[in-house]
């Protein structure tokens, strides 16, 4: 029997009611860390379409189980345009796929001082945009999943390579990939990017970054109720916000002035320019350690493990002999010395230009076509481009955004229930 849709409120008006009663009378959220996240690594492969395979390692710790045990995790991920989801460990029971988002629901529950390791693969669409900020360059711009009240003590991306002629930001590489390192504190973001030429690869303009109108909405043409839930919480929270704290409202207009005086804002546009960093190494020619020969193209012993690297240094442009045989991204050998390389990285930096002369490539009309349902809940910025998690993540009870109570999770377990039903 499907519930009627006065049933299926109730659920939601339970959890308002509780967050209500739980604010007003407990003055404030608990910010204590429940969680925290020891390794976040994905693994980048672009296919000749222009599809990713993505595969997904988290190795996720509870630090406090009293708001509950660890069942599940709520991931975000860039867009509904994905399919062959794929569990790899274990631990995973079955995924469920919420277009934005993914449920993960672990093979059983987790609690204090417990640490899960979750892998799963997956190929992700719509992900670039060709001409973004030079002609005849594709770009792929991406924000792996952030947590509001969880920290990641390791983010690595690693990006397959080939093809590629530019990145952003500065990354190292290793065995064909460049790989982007951070650590994140909790609701921080990091954003990459890789270009390649437009003939690289397959690329489409129909299946470039777009607007999806499906995402958020369940198999029954109704907003999901995972999403309106969060929809009612975040306005919730803003409203106390607001009203309490005034000095971030003035703060953010000040701000967003002295944006525009600066010319930063909607006086101007942005462009970008290539900068080429050139980084001189000069290797060991056997190791230090155990005295083993390198290997070409490695930075570190294949026997002993130990850094080969003796020197690494950047250098300028009129530092070296011929310039211009270094002006692709790689690693190419310098002078007569067979040990002795220079490691070249093209970045594309932000260039400030007048609004009446922003820059459009060759005249087309290719732009980021960030979706409003994407704006409002997770406010990209132009750059981002809406390649993001729409939705921060988190599991139960870790933060006032994922706030998950029993009756919601039971909700979302119905509509699962559904959609096998109609299957």
């Amino acid at each position: 029997m499907i519930p009627t849709k006065k049933s299926r409120k109730l659920p939601l008006l339970l959890a308002v009611l509780i967050l209500l009663f739980s604010v007003l009378f407990t003055g404030t959220v608990s910010a204590e860390a429940t969680d925290e996240i020891l390794d976040f690594s994905i693994t980048v492969d672009v296919n000749e379409d222009g599809s990713l395979k993505m595969l997904y390692h988290i190795e996720w710790k509870v630090l406090d189980d009293s708001i509950g045990m660890l069942d599940w995790i709520d991931l975000g991920v860039p867009n509904s345009y994905h399919d062959s989801i794929t569990p790899l460990s274990s631990t995973v029971d079955r995924i469920s796929d919420n277009g934005s988002s993914l449920a993960i629901y672990l093979d059983r529950s987790y609690g204090e001082n417990e640490t899960v390791t979750v892998e799963f693969s997956m190929t992700q669409d719509h992900l670039y945009q060709i001409d973004k900020w030079l002609e005849g360059e594709t770009v792929y711009t991406f924000t792996p999943a952030w947590f509001d009240g969880i920290s990641v003590d390791s983010l690595t991306i690693r990006w397959n390579a080939d093809k590629a002629c530019g990145w952003q930001p500065d990354c190292m590489q290793e065995n064909g990939y460049l790989v982007f390192s951070a650590s994140l504190s909790p609701g921080d973001r990091y954003t990459m990017s890789v270009s390649y030429p437009n003939e690289a690869f397959l690329f489409s303009e129909d299946r470039q970054i777009s607007e999806d109108p499906n995402e958020g909405w369940n198999d029954y043409g109704e907003r999901d109720l995972g999403d309106t839930i969060a929809d009612v919480i975040f306005g919730f929270v803003g409203l106390i916000l607001f009203l309490g704290i005034l000095a971030v409202p003035i703060l953010v207009f000040c701000t967003f002035v002295k944006w525009i005086v600066q010319g930063l804002g909607f006086g101007s546009g942005k462009s970008t320019e290539k900068k080429i960093v050139r980084t001189k190494i000069e290797y060991y020619p056997t190791c230090p350690g155990c005295g083993g020969t390198r290997e070409e193209g490695k930075d570190v012993c294949a026997y002993c493990g130990r850094d080969m690297i003796k020197s690494k240094v950047e250098v300028k442009e009129n530092e070296i002999e011929k310039p211009e045989n270094y002006s692709k991204a790689g690693t190419f050998r310098y002078g007569s010395s067979s040990d002795t390389y220079i490691r070249v990285n093209v970045v594309n930096v932000p260039v400030v230009v007048p609004k009446s002369t922003s820059y459009r490539s060759g005249g087309s009309s290719h732009h980021s076509s960030c979706a409003s349902s994407c704006a409002s809940s997770c406010a990209c910025a132009s750059s981002c481009a809406c390649a993001c998690a729409c939705a921060s993540s988190g599991r139960a009870g870790c933060s006032v955004k994922d706030f998950y109570r029993k009756e919601l999770h039971e909700t979302r377990i119905s509509i699962d229930s559904k959609k096998a039903e109609k299957l």
